[in-house]
């Protein structure tokens, strides 16, 4: 570590000296990016240089140094989401991608835009909302994040059910894998398959196989009308609500549940509490084909919503929605098939009254969310709990996994059950990454 360390100045060599931050600089900029979020058993120490090239070939010119040198770099884009589930083992420097952050070319008439991986996605949202278009992704956190490492990431939101998850809207790819070349796959228009489908093995890799330098995603016409619906009430009432929505035929952009609590002493307790809740029916399309939907969701649940919000409001509500895991010291998702998401939400709130926390969901997905805390030296019974909840979920074929965690819960436990990577993972990882120079990698 203290040779590869000493080794770092080969690696800054590869840069100007405005393209480095070290020192309480690099700590600086990382604490701003958190915007938040606590630190994580992701990350086990802080490196303390932040490394920002401009272009892929510096990227590749860092790469290749740090294979000589020894040293470990860990892909980020703002740096927001460093310590999430697990991602990343020790590293040396951050490889930070922001500056590439230029839009490179924005086709609105084929709905197709190419960016710099560092584009922010609030930035991304501003130049494609001037032509009345969008990239419907509302993962946690995405609003901070930049579209490099939305698709590094991977992770999905409520609007995948209607628009397709980011795997399914990124059309290519620029990128530099741990050896240090140069790829350049997929492309610009919607029509373009041939060989294998590299962008989707890189989309979702977390930055394991290669540092992501541009993107061409497409993009969809911004919906004429957004309206959700929010209806209160008890746990086992708002559920019932949900599943039925879920199997309507009438479009549905997104269902959520939030605002419900914990319930402690296990499933006995969990089933008979009705803690409030809401549930969130967000309807997108043209005025005439929301105002039918509304009119069938309303006669569905029999009554009218306790509130509706409609446009920017509207808008504003999920955008929100997407900051809920901010803050949080232990984030868990449990997931299973969309017809148990009454059994997911009981196991769900049991866990989140372990740690004094509330649990939110995507109905369309089954994915349930909890967030909390755990009390000082509470750690071996939280760890313990989420245990027993994870083994009850692979028993139903689903999965519970960390988003974060204090480190002795993490180790305790490990961020993903049964399903993690295996053999193959690693063995494709050693063909992107034969030096494991990238610190990131797929739990």
């Amino acid at each position: 570590m203290r040779a590869a360390v000493a080794s770092l100045g080969s690696v800054r060599a590869a840069l100007r000296e405005d393209q480095v931050l070290e020192g309480e600089a690099a700590r600086t900029w990382r604490a701003g990016s958190e915007s938040g979020v606590p630190p994580s058993a992701g990350v086990p120490s802080s490196p303390g240089v932040v490394l920002f090239p401009e272009s892929a070939a510096e990227v590749r010119n860092v790469v290749k140094a740090a294979i000589r040198s020894g040293v470990r770099l860990l892909p980020a884009g703002n740096g927001s989401w460093l310590g999430a589930g697990g991602w990343g083992r020790e590293a040396h420097a951050v490889l930070s991608t922001a500056r590439m952050d230029g839009v490179v070319h924005y086709e609105p008439a084929d709905l197709t835009i190419t960016a710099g991986a560092g584009l922010g996605m609030r930035a991304l949202g501003e130049v494609t909302g001037r032509k009345g278009q969008w990239l419907p992704v509302d993962a946690p956190g995405c609003e901070r994040g930049t579209l490099g490492a939305v698709v590094a990431c991977g992770v999905p939101g409520p609007l995948q059910s209607h628009y397709g998850g980011v795997r399914d809207n990124v059309l290519g790819l620029e990128a530099v894998t741990g050896y240090g070349r140069i790829l350049r796959i997929g492309g610009r228009v919607v029509k373009n398959v041939a060989g294998y489908d590299m962008v989707r093995l890189l989309t979702g890799s977390r930055g394991s196989l290669g540092v992501i330098t541009r993107v061409s995603v497409r993009l969809f016409p911004r919906p004429a009308a957004d309206v959700t619906l929010c209806y209160n009430g008890g746990a086992t009432e708002v559920v019932g609500m949900a599943r039925a929505l879920c199997t309507a035929a009438f479009p549905v952009a997104a269902i959520e549940i939030a605002g419900g609590g914990g319930v402690a002493g296990g499933r006995r307790a969990a089933e008979a509490g009705e803690a409030g809740m809401t549930l969130a029916v967000r309807l997108l399309g043209g005025s005439g084909e929301v105002a039918e939907a509304r009119g069938r969701s309303v006669a569905m649940m029999g009554r009218e919503p306790d509130r509706e919000l409609a446009g920017d409001d509207s808008a504003a509500f999920h955008e929100g929605r997407t900051r809920w895991e901010d803050g949080a010291e232990l984030v868990a998702r449990l997931a299973a098939l969309p017809d148990r998401l009454g059994e997911v939400m009981t196991c769900a709130r049991t866990v989140a009254g372990a740690v004094g926390g509330e649990v939110a969901a995507d109905a369309l997905r089954g994915l349930v969310r909890v967030r909390g805390s755990c009390a000082a030296g509470s750690e071996e019974a939280v760890a313990e709990c989420l245990r027993r909840a994870r083994a009850e979920m692979e028993d139903r074929g689903g999965t519970l996994a960390l988003s974060s965690a204090p480190h002795e819960v993490a180790e305790g436990l490990g961020w993903v059950g049964a399903g993690g990577g295996g053999g193959l993972t690693r063995r494709i990882r050693e063909l992107f990454d034969p030096h494991s120079v990238l610190a990131s990698e797929c739990p």
